[in-house]
């Protein structure tokens, strides 16, 4: 059968910066696009911003510190954990209410939120960061010439649009723009896991003994844990990269609730939020000019910013990221954020998580911005000033 899409292309517009995913890292990707004075479009899938942190319902900030009192990441991380806060409930510690402790301290720069709340505050977030907002937009490809990205084309409720662009941040969370263009991926596994949020009578009586919203958003978790703990047996891992898959993890996940659920009395509990999205962890990542994979301690000359490690092993550890495994030379006007970026094994464990995002974020929405020669021509000194400039750690 030949299928031919004979459909006009709506022109929408030029951008500076496309950035493509709304979750945490296109969030910050925007905003520090925008900051820089580009003029600066963010087109989500969904209707919502925050992708796993709000839609996702994975609604816990992992640390900003090393857990020794030495905070590792600032800048947008830090303006967010504190957005994060700001409006709804937190077990933010005092010490790190204003962000500025500067004695040691083993108490975590890191806090559950309320993920609807924090979801309606990105908005105002972005909005007032002068980004202009497209939602319900699924980004279908980049248009290439050569090496580089000219576009996107999109699906939009008017049809089949196309908006131009300098430079093109791929937030996705699966690579699908670097993988589209042609650039070499790498896909990940997934073991099954499902969280909701709901209510019972020992959330109820915690609240009422504490008095605080936290304690009356009960977290449903189903499945494995990180390290594949509760994984059914003899069942094989996830990608996350066909319709049927993502049905089927969605599918399963909501049954392992279902099933523990049903059978309760049904005045004794109820499941209030369930997932938008699919909580897959790591679906899939470019393949970069650095494969960052986590050496406690090393450093580099070309580093972006720094990052702990949020798992229970993790304490005290100090990790630098290098601005190679932001993209790949082949593309010159390409950059990768969030959990998609060049990583791989206990590397790809710590940067998808929420504030290594916004770190790897805001990076890659300042190179975006000032990428106008190609990206292997960015002038790291010029970078690495206005990094330092935004409050982006160097440790």
């Amino acid at each position: 059968m030949n299928i031919v899409d004979n459909r006009e292309v709506i022109i929408k517009g030029n951008y500076d910066v496309i950035v493509v995913g709304g979750g945490i890292a296109g969030v910050s990707a925007a905003v520090s696009a925008a900051r820089e004075g580009a003029k600066t479009l963010i087109m989500e899938k969904s209707i919502m911003f925050g992708g796993l942190a709000t839609a996702g319902l994975i609604s816990w900030y992992e640390p900003l510190c090393d857990s020794n009192g030495k905070k590792m990441i600032s800048g947008i991380a830090e303006e967010l954990i504190q957005l994060s806060a700001k409006y709804g409930f937190d077990n933010l510690p005092d010490v790190w209410k204003d962000g500025n402790n500067t004695t040691q301290t083993n108490k975590k720069y890191a806090t559950y939120f309320s993920p609807t709340i924090f979801a309606m505050a990105l908005d105002q977030y972005l909005i007032e960061n002068n980004v202009e907002i497209i939602l319900d937009c699924m980004a279908t490809f980049p248009v290439m010439n050569g090496s580089v990205c000219e576009g996107i084309v999109a699906e939009t409720k008017e049809g089949k649009v196309f908006y131009g662009a300098k430079s093109v941040v791929d937030a996705t969370g699966d690579a699908d723009i670097f993988a589209k263009a042609g650039a070499p991926v790498v896909s990940g596994d997934n073991y099954l896991s499902f969280v909701a949020h709901g209510i019972n009578h020992e959330a109820i009586e915690k609240y009422n003994n504490n008095n605080n919203m936290l304690f009356l958003r009960k977290w449903f978790f189903e499945g494995s844990n990180l390290f594949g703990k509760g994984h059914p047996e003899g069942m094989e891992l996830a990608k996350g990269l066909t319709s049927e898959d993502i049905t089927w993890f969605v599918l399963a996940g909501r049954k392992l609730l279902f099933d523990k659920i049903k059978d309760q009395d049904k005045n004794s509990r109820d499941v209030t939020t369930l997932p938008s999205m699919p909580q897959f962890r790591k679906i899939r990542r470019i393949v970069g000019e650095h494969e960052f994979v986590a050496i406690d301690g090393e450093k580099f000359d070309n580093a972006i910013g720094s990052c702990g490690d949020f798992r229970p092993n993790g304490k005290g550890k100090h990790y630098q990221i290098p601005i190679t495994s932001l993209y790949n030379k082949n593309y010159s006007n390409l950059i990768a954020a969030g959990r998609i970026i060049s990583a791989s094994g206990d590397g790809w464990e710590v940067t998808r998580v929420i504030p290594v995002c916004a770190l790897t974020g805001q990076a890659a929405g300042l190179i975006a911005a000032i990428n106008k020669d190609g990206i292997n021509n960015i002038n790291y000194i010029e970078l690495a000033n206005k990094l330092k400039d935004n409050k982006v750690l160097f440790v």
